[in-house]
């Protein structure tokens, strides 16, 4: 900011001609009295001679008088242009903070004359803020008169005196001289808004006491530029991608103040946050202005900019215009904030410390320096008006978007499942990126299918099974899993987040998939998969590998085999075969029938056969051999080992040889064996 131009004002003190001593009034604040002293100046001649050698008598003339009127007068004016001439006052001069206010004075001796005149500088107590009067200086030069200023050569110059060496230093005018001064009045600790006053007295060393002292007042209103700057992004940074770009706008105003000046020669800096470079170099059209802003000059590398000499006057602007990309060698901190920096000499003097540094950084800006109230930085997200000062930034949306599917799950169901023996699997998504996932419709969904196998009725998905269980801080967080949620698919089968979750799945964040399986009238032995996908969409979107969940049918499985008793000892001659081929026997011969029952079901995801009844119908053998009547004991083997015993028999009506087994556990085995003597009769 720079000064503005003077103005100029006056105020005289003149003696008029006038017989004897005289006062009278002018206006006010203009003139003090008048004198004039007329001094007479009596002549008499005389005349003195001899005759013949005798002195003679003295003669004297008749007295001629001559009359001098000595008038005593001068005049202070106060030259700076301020609209208002001939009055008091230089008034309303802009100046910066910790500035120099220049006032413009000059002392004219207006009697006929030579006069001495004492000046005095002093700090008025009526305003705000004072005068640094001993950093300040006074500069004059007296001329003749009728000498033109910055044409004619002054008869004397001091330059830069100290208040201290003018005041009460004593400067004598022959009539017509006139004194110009230059007083660089500097201020200190002034603030936008502040007054400060100042006294410029002159006293002559021959008027009357009543009226040989003038006064003018010097008067300056501190002025300064404000700046609002507002820095946007119009768009997140996808971290997933190496080439995706994020916008940046800066815009700068000087918005109208109390204390409004225009802003000159200013520097705009921006030095962006580690993990990030300007992904395209700007040029004059990343530029644009209002008012008679100016763009300045630009300096640029990959990692910031710099503006100097921008000029922006009251209520004009400065936006720019950026892009701004992911710096693969540095790691780039969440929601990094790009803070921008303006900096003002205020009024263009590298002597003065004056220098205003505004930012969207508040660590860095020395705004209270010079403004009466701080200002305000938002860095949360919420924007300044542009119109009040205060400064805001925005923190960078950075995605990084990765989820995962997990837990594959393997589960086992009998052959015909009913309700009761559904099998549940359970699919795990992970939030293992940073941004929250879920939270807008259709952005996170996923689907259940079925992979038949060719056999459609043999393994089904459960409708309205399919529940949600969230655990916000993922399974080793402090916070609980929450209650499970049903969730319900779309027409095509699609299951969104949102429905069931609707703030979505936060980073670490973890949601259970849980679904039912059934089966009826399946083949033991078969397996089927169902696939669980999850598909995310929008900006940042990774690729999800899916989750095949296998579920198999498990269950009883009965093997017959027989083997040779010859002699009928009770004991096996030949190895227990299940073969179809037939077994040579003779008539009178013994055959041992063995029937092994195996709980085909897991120990690690199996279930239990109840209420287990083998049985051997005599109608099998009737025809061709007799029931002994000694049946082994039915031998049961849990899946861990242990064998238990139970009896095997004929039943009352002679119609079968069974036994019973409650439970079967899974891997279990029950064998049951009894024997046949071939019939010799028949």
């Amino acid at each position: 900011m720079k000064p503005n131009t003077f103005k100029h004002s006056l105020i005289a003190v003149g003696v008029t001609a006038a017989l004897g001593i005289s006062t009278g009034a002018m206006a006010t604040n203009t003139t003090t009295g008048t004198t004039t002293t007329n001094v007479d100046i009596k002549n008499i001649a005389t005349a003195n001679y001899d005759v013949a050698g005798v002195k003679q008598p003295e003669v004297k003339s008749n007295e001629v008088i001559v009359r001098v009127s000595e008038r005593l007068s001068f005049s202070l004016t106060a030259n700076n242009e301020d609209g208002t001439p001939n009055d008091t006052i230089n008034e309303n001069l802009d100046v910066a903070p910790n500035g120099f206010a220049v006032f413009q004075h000059t002392l004219t001796n207006t009697g006929n004359r030579s006069d001495t005149y004492t000046v005095n500088l002093a700090n008025l107590t009526d305003d705000d803020a004072d005068y640094d009067l001993t950093a300040s200086t006074v500069s004059y030069s007296i001329y003749n008169a009728g000498q033109v200023p910055g044409t004619d050569t002054p008869v004397s110059t001091q330059s830069n005196l100290s208040v201290a060496t003018v005041n009460g230093n004593t400067l004598t005018l022959e009539a017509g001289q006139f004194i110009k001064f230059t007083i660089n009045a500097k201020t200190k600790d002034n603030k936008g808004g502040n007054r400060q006053n100042l006294r410029l007295t002159a006293t002559s060393a021959l008027l009357p006491a009543a009226n040989r002292t003038l006064t003018n007042n010097d008067k300056s209103v501190t002025k300064l530029p404000t700046f609002s700057i507002v820095k946007t992004v119009t768009n997140a940074l996808d971290l997933n991608n190496a080439n995706d770009t994020a916008t940046y706008q800066i815009v700068i105003k000087n918005p109208t103040t109390a204390y409004s000046a225009s802003a000159t020669d200013i520097t705009i800096t921006d030095n962006l946050p580690a993990g990030l470079l300007i992904a395209q170099a700007l040029t004059t059209n990343s530029i644009t202005t209002s008012g008679s802003a100016t763009k300045g000059t630009l300096n640029q590398t990959n990692k910031g900019f710099e503006l100097t000499g921008v000029n922006i006057p009251v209520n004009g602007s400065i936006t720019i215009n950026f892009t701004v990309k992911k710096d693969p060698n540095t790691a780039l901190a969440n929601n990094a904030l790009n803070h921008v920096k303006v900096t003002d000499d205020l009024d263009n003097n590298p002597a003065t410390d004056n220098t205003l540094i505004d930012s969207t950084d508040s660590t860095v800006e020395n705004v209270t320096r010079f403004y009466p109230v701080d200002d305000t930085d938002f860095t949360n997200g919420t924007n300044a008006t542009g119109n009040d000062g205060n400064d805001s930034t925005q923190p960078l949306g950075t995605i990084k978007r990765n989820l995962t599917l997990t837990n594959p799950t393997v589960k086992e169901i009998a052959p015909t499942s009913g309700t009761a023996g559904q099998a549940t699997h359970q699919t795990i998504i992970t939030n293992t990126g940073q941004n929250t996932e879920g939270d807008v419709a259709g952005r996170l969904t996923f689907t259940i299918t079925d992979n038949d196998n060719g056999t459609p009725d043999a393994v089904n998905i459960v409708p309205g099974s399919v529940t949600l269980t969230y655990d916000p801080d993922g399974p080793n967080g402090s916070a609980p899993a929450q209650t499970a949620v049903g969730i319900t698919p779309n027409s095509s089968g699609v299951y969104d987040i949102k429905t069931a979750l609707p703030n979505g799945i936060a980073p670490t964040g973890t949601v259970t998939i849980s679904y039912n399986v059934s089966s009826e009238n399946a083949e033991i032995g078969f397996s089927e998969d169902t696939v669980v996908k999850l598909t995310a969409s929008g900006t940042g979107a990774p690729t999800v590998a899916p989750v095949t969940d296998r579920t198999d049918i498990k269950g009883l499985t009965l093997v017959k085999s027989q083997a040779l008793d010859a002699t009928c000892k009770g004991t096996a001659d030949t190895a227990f075969s299940s073969s179809a081929d037939p077994l040579a026997a003779t008539p009178g011969q013994c055959i041992i029938y063995q029937i092994v029952a195996t709980n085909t079901s897991t120990t690690a995801r199996g279930f239990d056969i109840q209420n287990l009844v083998v049985s051997d119908a005599t109608s099998n053998f009737s025809a061709t051999a007799d029931y002994r009547g000694n049946s082994f004991a039915t031998t049961t083997t849990t899946g861990n080992g242990t064998t238990v015993t139970a009896p095997a028999a004929l039943n009352s009506a002679n119609t079968a040889i069974s036994t019973t087994i409650n439970p079967l556990v899974p891997q279990g085995t029950a064998t049951m064996k009894f024997s046949v003597k071939i019939k010799t009769n028949r």
